[in-house]
């Protein structure tokens, strides 16, 4: 019991919520990461330097957008908000891939994915920051990072029991960007609690 008391000592409920919506949001990505070639190459007769593109211009977005994140949740101090919203935009974003019937909507659907993660990644380390005592602050970061890479370790796992269950077609692609929209939706729910 001890040892339970130990660990939860300094783990408030603002860091205990964001790391379990950190965890949820994973799941939802990571289902999508091994599937997204594929899906392009495959069954949006995109090619192999299309992809590259996506992901290019996805991952930058986020990289910038966490910079003006931040600037601006500081400016407004409406921190959760930017949260929020950061982690909405991303959910939204996997079932528009699965609706997509061109290589550009899905790079629409990464860029919206990765302002959402762009927007949301430096006020949410500020609420982590905000949330614990400053002794505390390596044991918070510490599990909201566990628990993201829990959610990172799972979402594969999901995707690849849908695959043992269903064909690989074209429908069952586009049923695992339909799931994925379930934990990273549900993770804004928690959220907004």
């Amino acid at each position: 019991m001890r040892i339970f008391k130990n660990f939860k000592e300094g783990l408030t409920k603002n860091v205990i919520i964001l790391g379990i919506v950190s965890g949820l949001t994973d799941i939802s990505s990571e289902m999508l990461y091994p599937v997204i070639p594929i899906f392009l190459t495959q069954f949006l007769n995109a090619p192999m330097s299309v992809v590259g593109l996506i992901e290019g211009i996805a991952e930058s977005t986020a990289s910038i957008l966490k910079i003006w994140g931040g600037y601006i949740s500081d400016k407004f101090r409406k921190r959760k908000f930017f949260v929020v919203l950061g982690y909405f935009l991303s959910a939204i974003s996997k079932p528009i891939m699965g609706l997509a019937y061109t290589w550009h909507f899905v790079l629409f659907a990464r860029f919206i994915d990765r302002v959402g993660k762009g927007i949301r990644t430096s006020p949410r380390d500020a609420l982590i920051a905000a949330s614990s005592d400053k002794n505390h602050w390596g044991k918070a970061f510490g599990f909201h990072r566990a628990m993201d890479t829990l959610g990172a370790a799972l979402g594969p796992l999901v995707t690849l029991s849908i695959f043992l269950i269903f064909s690989e077609t074209e429908e069952t692609y586009r049923m695992v960007f339909i799931l994925a929209f379930i934990p990273a939706i549900a993770g804004v729910y928690v959220l907004k609690k």
